[in-house]
């Protein structure tokens, strides 16, 4: 579809889903349906939930209540036609990850986009390409200091990467010789990835990599264990998110293990399926809380068997049923079939929905902090210890959604602040 054609689509359908949204609840919170555009993904959001990232087959785009899509077209190229990647954001929503046309001959490769100066920068390559692509950018943590994809080498192989500044690209090692490999997930500080490793066979084995003093990354390869009467370790399907920590890995389920259940990791637990699962298919995570203590993504294909956001102590919900738990009526003939990335605490979840008008973006805005009670950093009504939790999460960062006295930074004096209104919230 033409550019032209592609907003002015943009435009009717957002202002009516805009609408059917907009009457369901109070600002504070809403579903956001950002319009019914073919393959059109929200992917990334920023921590305090006001800016999403994500792409369509026409550009990268990005979002904010007040400006709605952008789309950076002309100077973006999206995933596709040979070109990977994701949009991914960083926690200030100051900055996206896109993949932009650069050299002689013009190749993609992994850039990022600067939201306030509109300028694209890109992070360079290795050298090689495979038909348009160099490389392109799967994942990047929230300060932006660390980038994770693939890139391609010499005789179009791929190979997953870890870029910053300071060191430049740092390929990822495999233990099948010579075989492509992909990086999809990077916590926080850069210490933990997730992404794939082809076998001989050609089968996606799920792959963490640790980096370990020396700054090298090393390899673990993920299996479960034997289906009997085999004795021979099951390969794991693969890795697809991390909490921002770093501690869990998650990974996409394998449908003759454990009814295709997703799966999570981490150096302590080895394997774990996730379950129970609420239906029998093939389980996808596609982004987690810092913690690990939520996350969110869907069974089947496309979210055909529903998305969900799983929470510790309960697991799996319903995304529909969870909106409506948290004071969002979703409108009628609406489901929010694949939610694909979530903010740090949880309350902002960014996805694709479907529904009679085709498919279309969405951010779902769970926040219910009110004015009166600023300390409530989950929303849950109530000051207590996942506030207090939430605050030692992010210490010494900037992060605006647990800066609770503005000053830049998360310290002291926002922990009293907590612990000042610790207990019920005032009604």
């Amino acid at each position: 579809m033409k550019t032209s054609a592609r907003l002015a689509q943009l435009a009717s359908t957002s202002a009516l889903l805009a609408c059917l949204s907009a009457t369901e609840s109070s600002s504070a919170q809403v579903l956001h349906l950002l319009g019914a555009v073919n393959n059109a993904w929200a992917t990334g959001v920023s921590d305090d939930g006001t800016v999403a990232a994500g792409y369509d087959p026409g550009s990268y785009w990005y979002w904010t209540e007040a400006s709605w899509v952008v789309q950076l077209t002309g100077i973006t190229i999206p995933p596709g036609s040979g070109v990977g990647g994701s949009a991914c954001i960083r926690g200030d929503g100051s900055q996206m990850s896109c993949s932009s046309l650069q050299g002689e001959p013009a190749k993609a490769e992994g850039s990022f986009y600067d939201l306030n100066w509109t300028e694209v920068t890109p992070i360079g390559s290795t050298g090689f390409n495979c038909d348009i692509e160099r490389n392109g950018i799967w994942d990047m943590s929230p300060d932006g200091q660390h980038s994770v994809g693939l890139s391609w080498q010499n005789g179009c192989a791929a190979a997953g990467f870890h870029w910053n500044i300071k060191e430049g690209f740092k390929l990822l090692p495999t233990s099948y010789l010579f075989k492509p490999t992909r990086a999809n997930a990077v916590s926080n500080d850069g210490n933990v990835i997730a992404g794939w490793s082809d076998d001989y066979n050609g089968y996606r084995q799920g792959s963490v990599w640790t980096r370990n003093a020396a700054g090298n990354y090393i390899q673990t390869l993920m299996t479960s264990p034997p289906i009997p009467p085999s004795t021979i370790a099951t390969k794991c399907s693969e890795g697809s998110a991390i909490s921002g920590n770093g501690q869990w890995v998650y990974g996409i389920g394998r449908s003759t293990v454990n009814g295709g259940a997703a799966w999570r990791w981490s150096a302590a637990t080895g394997y774990q399926p996730i379950l129970p699962a609420p239906v029998s298919d093939i389980g996808f995570v596609t982004d987690a809380n810092f913690d690990g203590t939520q996350f969110v993504g869907f069974f089947g294909m496309g979210g055909g068997n529903g998305g969900y956001i799983w929470i510790e102590g309960r697991g799996y919900i319903l995304l529909n049923d969870y909106a409506a738990e948290r004071g969002v009526v979703v409108p009628k003939g609406v489901f929010l079939s694949m939610p694909l990335g979530m903010s740090p605490n949880g309350n902002t979840i960014v996805g694709t929905a479907f529904g009679s008008f085709g498919m279309s973006p969405f951010v779902l805005q769970l926040s219910s902090r009110s004015p009166n009670c600023p300390a409530d950093i989950n929303g849950d009504g109530a000051v207590g210890a996942q506030d207090l939790a939430s605050i030692l999460s992010f210490w010494e960062s900037d992060n605006v959604n647990n800066d609770l006295n503005g000053d830049g930074i998360v310290g002291a004096q926002d922990m009293a602040i907590v612990l000042n209104a610790w207990g019920d919230c005032a009604p």
